[in-house]
């Protein structure tokens, strides 16, 4: 795995994070520390007063939200409401996605922020592209611009005590995969699509990938009992430089995981956050990366 940040250029989207709404952001937050994560200082937004934290990687980041903007027909809060891919050029995604019929809202801006290895508070911006709640029945989907002169990437991202990287793929379950994964692809720009054994679909992107199936597939797809039939998004990846050393923080901290094998970790997480991540060591350990 690179830890050099590279961004999206011409047609490229990648995985770029992943949205969690919640009900308590500060019990979040605890809890999220407790797991090894490091995460940002808590950003106000004048709109309903909500709030949100994120967790940066070297490659993507999770964002943790309370905004009701982010409650979705079919999910529990809390529960992973969102996904956004990055793009190199917002507006001509704004114009792509209106041409496939979808039906993107006006342009906002977002706030990132960080603390670098010294201490110091980094804040960046960025650009989003939000489609309406109708376009999509298992989560909000987004793009995002990261504006280059105010990157949050410009400085050091310092290490999180889980070892934990990167983001990267999205676990969608639909009960239409096929219908799903056609209209990810439309969203995407990406036609590379690939059949996951007979459990569902893989969307490979630039960066990360979108892996659809039926709910009832989910504990095959993953090889993990872990997961529970849901409709939306059911889990997400992320990479470790060290799984060894990550598998030892969550045992020496009492936290519960699963060691699917020697290089792929299950971590659910509590009920202040909802969903489930997996952890590997590299892309390939995943069931979809053939």
């Amino acid at each position: 795995m690179s830890s050099k940040r590279q961004h999206p250029i011409s047609d490229e989207g990648f995985i770029d994070h992943i949205t969690h709404i919640v009900e308590d952001i500060n019990v979040a937050n605890e809890d999220l520390l407790g797991f090894g994560f490091l995460t940002s200082t808590k950003i106000e937004t004048d709109q309903n007063k909500s709030s949100y934290i994120q967790i940066i990687f070297n490659e993507g980041f999770i964002k943790i939200t309370d905004s009701p903007d982010y409650i979705f027909d079919n999910n529990k809060i809390p529960s992973i409401a969102a996904l956004a891919l990055e793009t190199g050029k917002i507006e001509d995604v704004q114009g792509r996605l209106t041409l496939n019929g979808f039906h993107p809202m006006p342009l906002t801006d977002q706030k990132l922020s960080t603390i670098d290895p010294n201490g110091n508070l980094i804040d960046a911006e960025a650009r989003l592209c939000r489609l309406r709640k109708s376009d999509m029945t298992e989560a909000y989907a987004e793009f995002i611009y990261h504006e280059p002169d105010k990157l949050i990437w410009s400085n050091p991202i310092p290490s999180h005590n889980n070892r934990i990287m990167a983001l990267r793929d999205v676990i969608i379950t639909s009960k239409n995969p096929d219908e799903a994964t056609a209209r990810y692809s439309w969203f995407s720009n990406k036609g590379s699509i690939k059949k996951i054994d007979e459990l569902g679909w893989k969307i490979q992107l630039d960066r990360g990938n979108l892996a659809i199936c039926e709910s009832e597939a989910l504990s095959s797809l993953i090889r993990s009992e872990i997961l529970t039939e849901t409709d939306g998004i059911a889990g997400y990846t992320v990479l470790s430089n060290d799984i060894s050393a990550t598998a030892k923080f969550f045992s020496d901290n009492k936290l519960d995981f699963v060691r699917i094998n020697k290089s792929l970790l299950a971590l659910p997480f509590p009920k202040s956050i909802g969903g489930c991540v997996f952890i590997g060591k590299d892309e390939s350990v995943f069931p979809w990366s053939g």
